[in-house]
């Protein structure tokens, strides 16, 4: 449980009087990948010990040339996508996922060859690399999707379970001023005023109050843009909306880009384009 849900959870209780159930969070990519990959190396080498007529440590030898590669692959594809894909837009995100299935397929199925060419010159002192027969190579590439698809499956899961705050309903019918959020049993106003920097968030925008609270709204930072005072609300990145009235400093970072400083120790990096925005705030 982070620092903001402990400060939540003690402010319900204080409120309502009454306490709340234990929580656990979500599990690590790390817990994720070790586990994962401990489970399809005992599932592949059984497969291969039932199937092959080897003995287990050359099951667990093969089943290794398949795994392994799968592991590193999948950590890099985890990371890549965290911080390439999903910042952007839907379907930016959906574009990259129908480019990114089937090289994730075909480069597991060239590190399984490879891997297997290693293993082949332990055992018999000789490269081979032999590609597999076209039933075994139509197999291999559809795991190799379905496994694509679980590794983004469980990037989207880790990033939404861990932004979670409680998700707020807005209108969204009705320009902005003040919206309620839920704590416990009880609705709390938000003051427009009282935001000090929006952040998105897959479908959602994460938005920092004074008092460094922050919760989650169902809408895009587009529609939020549309909406906030325009005078006092700036879009200065792609994933980024600052209020103005709460801005300490900006200071140059390189690239024509800004940091800005604002209240609560919030920090955000401008796009080039956010910080001719700002700048041409300048009098």
């Amino acid at each position: 449980m982070n620092v903001q849900q402990k400060v939540a959870s003690g402010h319900d209780e204080a409120v309502t009087g009454s306490h709340t159930s234990p929580t656990l969070d979500p599990p690590s990519a790390m817990a994720i990948f070790v586990v994962a990959t401990c489970l399809l190396l005992a599932g592949y080498t059984l497969v291969f010990a039932v199937t092959l007529p080897a003995t287990v440590f050359r099951s667990f030898a093969v089943a290794a040339s398949n795994v392994i590669p799968l592991a590193l692959l999948s950590a890099a594809t985890y990371f890549g996508m965290r911080r390439l894909v999903l910042p952007s837009g839907v379907l930016f995100q959906a574009s990259c996922h129908l480019l990114l299935a089937p090289c994730f397929a075909l480069l597991w199925y060239g590190l399984i060859v490879i891997a297997q060419a290693i293993l082949a010159v332990r055992e018999r002192g000789s490269i081979e690399l032999l590609g597999f027969s076209p039933i075994a190579l139509v197999w291999q590439l559809f795991q190799g999707l379905v496994l694509y698809a679980l590794v983004a499956a469980i990037t989207y899961a880790l990033r939404g379970g861990r932004l979670a705050a409680p998700v707020r309903l807005v209108s969204l019918r009705e320009p902005i001023e003040r919206y309620l959020t839920k704590q416990g049993d009880e609705l709390i106003p938000v003051e427009v005023e009282d935001i000090v920097c929006i952040r998105g968030a897959q479908d959602y925008a994460e938005v920092a109050t004074i008092g460094g609270r922050s919760h989650l709204i169902r809408m895009s930072l587009g529609e939020l843009e549309q909406r906030l005072p325009h005078n006092q609300f700036l879009r200065v990145h792609r994933s980024a909306i600052v209020n103005l009235r709460h801005l300490g400093r900006a200071e140059p970072i390189g690239s024509g880009r800004l940091a800005l400083h604002l209240a609560g120790g919030e920090m955000v990096e401008t796009s080039r384009n956010g910080a001719q925005a700002i700048r041409l705030k300048v009098i």
